[in-house]
């Protein structure tokens, strides 16, 4: 049974220190820093929701660089989860140098199984506007904490060393909102909170600039939130991504992707096309994610894209749908299927392909390799759709063992928000292969269909 590959960011040894130097100590100083507990009651267990990304940047409240290398959890009330997510920041003009790396993770604590949501985020060093600012040693982190009588919060940066106009700032216990003048030009505030439903966001540094070249610049750097909503009836995730491409130093993650809204509702995201010469190219695409909260519950992600011709034209489409939908009734198993999957005038190798295609239909590429369409793979409470999976077994524009994946949904639903696995092995749930695809993405926070959170 084909099951998700493990693919996102290699757990280096200098990422393992960066955690554990986070772990030792913002962490104690984020759990058990909290102030007591409010009296008014609160259930537990709630729905985890906790977000971390590396950097941010708007100018006059235009994304320029959205929110990078997200490690999220969302939609789960189950302990020991953990997300990581680590990589390179170039903003140019803004910010260079920056190597981030974010982690969340949930917990449980006596007594009466306290869940306790985390988020970190630590960068060695950066120079921001060309040296204007130089910053090394950042480590941000936010904990909340359901009593179950009540939320608790806390939020604690660490900063090594900050320069202005490369004068060094005096550091010492950064309180909230600590605000530090740029002369003539703006400020910068340091472990900046803000309260939110549930829980609490703090951000590292926080850089705005209102006058000269780069007036109009918020530039965000440690971006961590942690928090909790109401538990569904049934935890419904998954969501669609447009591609991956997977060969060597040619691959390419999902340009767009689009989570399940755990709460409920429809969301969705839009791309104007895909263009990687020689390989893929594609028009308008739409990922989506929607859910109706109850008893039962019902669930679907969903992929649209136009326009679709693969290695010049060996397969095109007009259209293609990728469809994968769950209905299921708490303490109930789920029901999955792909009603709605269809390809509208595909042709593979000179041939018309009717748009119904039966789950996993093989084709033969002469010279090339093979193609499986309408990939169903389906473990536990969990369905995975790949409209379209060409796999390379003879070298030419692609590296033999290259693989093409195309508008690509699923969903899992469980009442706990727990994995899915199957007899044979334990298996990746599409929410947290969607975290480290979109990671690699140069536009995290689309990819996740999170960009609404600043």
């Amino acid at each position: 049974m084909k099951t998700f590959r493990r693919v996102g960011v290699p757990r280096t040894g200098s990422r393992r220190l960066l955690a554990g130097a986070v772990t030792t100590g913002l962490v104690a100083a984020a759990i058990g820093g909290a102030m007591a507990a409010p009296a008014a009651a609160v259930p537990n267990p709630l729905a985890y929701q906790d977000y971390a990304f590396g950097t941010y940047a708007a100018v006059n409240g235009v994304v320029t660089s959205a929110l990078s290398f997200g490690a999220v959890i969302d939609c789960t009330s189950r302990p020991g989860v953990e997300r990581n997510a680590v990589g390179s920041v170039n903003i140019p003009g803004v910010l260079t140098g920056a190597v981030v790396a974010q982690s969340a993770s949930t917990s449980e604590q006596a007594p009466g199984a306290q869940q306790v949501g985390l988020t970190t985020s630590t960068l060695a060093s950066a120079s921001i506007l060309g040296g204007l600012v130089g910053l090394t040693g950042l480590s941000v982190a936010s904990g909340a904490i359901n009593t179950g009588s009540g939320i608790v919060t806390n939020g604690v940066v660490n900063l090594g060393a900050l320069t202005v106009l490369g004068i060094p700032i005096p550091l010492g216990t950064i309180g909230p909102n600590t605000t530090v003048p740029i002369p003539l030009l703006g400020s910068i505030t340091l472990n900046e909170q803000t309260p939110v439903a549930n829980g609490i966001r703090t951000v590292g540094v926080h850089v705005h600039i209102v006058a000269g070249p780069n007036a109009g610049l918020d530039l965000y750097i440690g971006f961590t939130q942690s928090g909790f909503g109401p538990k569904p009836p049934v935890f419904v995730t998954g969501g669609a991504y447009s591609n991956a491409i997977t060969a060597g130093p040619l691959s390419v993650g999902p340009l767009i992707a689009q989570t399940i809204p755990c709460a409920g509702g429809l969301a969705s995201n839009s791309l104007a096309g895909i263009n990687v010469p020689g390989v893929l190219t594609a028009g308008q695409i739409t990922a989506a994610g929607g859910s109706i909260p109850g008893n039962p519950t019902y669930g679907a992600g969903v992929l649209d894209i136009a326009g679709v011709n693969i290695l010049s034209g060996l397969i095109t489409a007009d259209a293609i749908r990728s469809q994968a939908n769950v209905v299921k009734s708490p303490g109930s198993p789920g029901t999955l299927d792909a009603t709605g999957t269809t390809f509208t005038n595909l042709v593979v190798a000179g041939t018309p392909i009717s748009a119904s295609v039966p789950p996993n239909t093989g084709i033969v590429l002469p010279g090339v390799g093979y193609v499986i369409l309408n990939e169903q793979s389906q473990f536990g409470d969990t369905l995975v759709v790949r409209a379209l999976h060409v796999v390379i077994t003879v070298g030419g524009v692609l590296p033999i063992g290259a693989e093409i994946e195309l508008a690509v949904a699923g969903v899992h639903a469980s009442d706990n928000g727990d994995l899915s696995t199957s007899s044979e092995e334990s298996v990746k749930p599409l929410d947290e292969f969607l975290d480290e695809e979109c990671a690699k993405a140069a536009d995290s926070a689309k990819c996740l269909g999170v960009d609404n959170l600043l």
